[in-house]
């Protein structure tokens, strides 16, 4: 079960991780890196994926509080 659910925890993130980076590069494509706009996109970015990780991170953590084998 708990692989299971490192293994979504671990692919959402990965999705969420893939989609911001696709969103940076496009805006360093059309902005470029002398653009302020790019570098708000990508503390933004920054900010979002560390945003999601802890977020996953606290799910992972719930599921292993209820279902690894010391809480038995």
């Amino acid at each position: 079960m708990m692989w299971a659910v490192t293994g979504w925890a671990l692919a959402t993130w990965l999705k969420i991780t893939a989609a911001l980076a696709l969103l940076v590069a496009g805006c360093w494509a059309w902005l470029g890196t002398s653009s302020g706009w790019f570098w708000v996109a990508v503390v933004a970015a920054v900010w979002v994926d560390l945003w999601a990780a802890r977020a996953l991170a606290a799910e992972w953590e719930s599921e292993a509080r209820s279902s690894w084998w010391w809480t038995r």
